[in-house]
This record gives structure tokens, sequence and C-alpha cells, in this order.
């Protein structure tokens, strides 16, 4: 009977184990960051909201590291003031960011007012240091994390796979305690699709992955075309692959925001008729990343960036965008 009174025991800790893991208490931060994000992610008309990625340069000289402050703070006021985004995506150091976290915190009490900042997380194994600068920079309210590195899934049981052997749930806790919004990335197989069920499925099992909770958002990406299969198929399937196919169930679709990133590059309309389709498939954002600004790689200059995103996306708030492409230089 002794025996038997220790496995209950045994059992009972157990189940307190497991309970304990999958109750994340938000702290005060973590709930004002939600709410600030959920609003920037969702519109009331039910219109997509838009959110630039912006990935901020490392200069290798002390004058350009000097400058890149002052043009980090206007690149941040013309986001909020003439380009209106919703919520900026940022990739780059946290000390590349900090100019923009105070001008968007000085902004508190003004119109327009902060955008909400999302910090895009590319080194994983520098997370504790990342969130411990990041607690002192003003105005960030979430953290991008790719699953999985980014590898591709082309079903939940391809999810769930990968899920088993990945520390993502203690990453998403960690952000979670320091304040943060953990916004989870899956990249899609191209060419994959997904019914309600399985958008509900993978829902389901992202909100485990994450410790129980629902995130705020979810990013849905879909991976990049090989370069020679691209060249083969015709270019109407091209832009029916740039976004992702999902089935969005309305029910689903209360509990978190559902982002759709759009990597297409300018011209040719092309913007336009990705952003018209993550309308179409029910999406609530468009993720717009910085592979939508011509030449952006080879040419990082960031009042380049700003003018660009300003155009594009007066033209893709227009009600009237396609006959709107003269203000910008290329139809969107």
């Amino acid at each position: 009977s002794t025996c038997s009174g220790v496995t209950a025991i045994s059992l009972a800790l157990l189940l307190l184990q497991n309970a304990n893991s999958l109750s994340i208490t938000e702290s005060s931060r973590a709930q004002s960051a939600r709410s600030r994000l959920s609003e920037a992610f969702r519109s009331p008309s039910k219109k997509l909201t838009l959110h630039p990625e912006i990935v901020l340069p490392e200069p290798s000289d002390p004058t350009a590291l000097l400058l890149r402050a002052s043009e980090v703070t206007k690149l941040s006021q013309v986001l909020r003031t003439r380009a209106k985004a919703n919520a900026v995506f940022v990739e780059g150091t946290v000390d590349a960011l900090a100019p923009m976290g105070k001008e968007q915190e000085d902004a508190r009490g003004n119109f327009p007012g902060p955008v909400p900042i999302v910090y895009s997380l590319t080194d994983t194994s520098d997370l504790s240091n990342s969130l411990e600068q990041l607690q002192t920079v003003d105005g960030v309210e979430g953290v991008m994390l790719s699953f999985f590195g980014g590898k591709e899934i082309d079903s939940v049981d391809a999810y769930l796979e990968e899920a088993k052997s990945s520390a993502i749930t203690d990453m998403c806790s960690e952000i979670w305690d320091a304040g943060l919004q953990p916004i989870p990335e899956l990249v899609l197989s191209p060419g994959s699709e997904w019914s309600e069920e399985d958008v509900e499925r993978l829902v389901d099992a992202v909100k485990d992955t994450c410790g129980g909770l629902d995130p705020v958002s979810i990013v849905f990406t879909n991976g990049e075309v090989d370069k020679s299969e691209e060249e083969e198929s015709d270019e109407e399937d091209e832009e029916e692959d740039s976004t992702p196919a999902l089935s969005i169930p309305a029910s689903v679709s209360k509990r978190l925001a559902f982002i759709g990133s759009i990597r297409t590059s300018a011209g040719g309309g092309r913007m336009n008729q990705a952003t018209s389709q993550l309308s179409t498939d029910k999406f609530n954002g468009a993720y717009l990343r910085a592979d939508c600004v011509p030449g952006y790689r080879l040419n990082p200059d960031l009042n380049v960036v700003g003018g660009f995103w300003s155009a594009a996306m007066g033209d893709l708030k227009s009600l009237k965008s396609k006959n709107f492409s003269f203000r910008s230089k290329v139809k969107l």
C-alpha cells in the first residue's frame, strides 16, 4: 500500500507539473502589449491592416553609426505620419532599433499616435540577451519567432512532428515573462493548401507549442519557390502562390489575428493583387516584407525605404488604389 501511495503522489505531482506548464499568466505589461498589438493587427472596418518590414543596416564606420540614429528616427516618423503603418516589424540590432522606439513612444498622446514595433528575432540562441536589451527600449510590444528555424511545413502532422523536439515553448514563455508578445511565424510549403479543419488544428497546435495560450497573432509565410521552377510556371500561378492558401474559419479568427506575408516585388500591380488576395481569404493583415522594396538589399538607404513605404502604403490603403498609382513611380 505504501508503494501505491507513492505512485499516487508521483502521479499527482506529474499532473500538477503539466497543469503548471500549460498555464501561462500574462503580466500587466504583456497584457498591455497584447491589447496594443491586437488593435494594430485588426481593423474595426475589417480592412486589411498593413505592416512593413524594416531591415536596419549595421554601419561599419563610426560616422555612419552616428548618422544612423537620426535616419532611424526620421524613418520612424515617416512610417507613423505619412505611411500610416498599423505596426512595424523590425530586423536589426536592438541598438539600431532604440531611436525608433523612442520616436514612437514620444508620439503617445499625439495624432497619429505611436505604431507598435515587433522585433524580428534572427538569432534564437541569443534570445535572453536580446530580451534583456529590448526591455530597455520603448515602443516594442512583440517578438516575431520563426518556428523551427523557418523550416517549411506542408501539413498539421508535419508541424506536430517538428514541434516534438523544439525548444519554442520555453522561448515563448521567456518572451511573455519579459512583458512582450511572442508572434509565431510559420513558413508553409509553396502550393500547400489548408482547409478550415486543418487551420483549426494548426492553430490549436500552435497554442500548445506556445504553452497553452493563444498568441496575439500568427504570421503565415509561403516558402520561396525555386527560381527554376518559377520560370517554368506561368506568371498567373506565381501570383497565386505569392500568398498563403488558407481557409480561415470565423471561429478561429476570433481567437487571434491572421497575418499573411507578401514578398512580391513592387511593379506590375503585384502588391495590389497580393493584398487583395489576402483580403479575399479573410486575413486580418499583410506583413509587407522588405523584398517588396526595389533593390533594398543593395541599397538599404533608409530615406529611400521611407519614401517607398509612404507611396506604396498610400496606394494600397486607397479605396481606388488601382487608379492611384501616380503617387509612386511604379504600379504596385
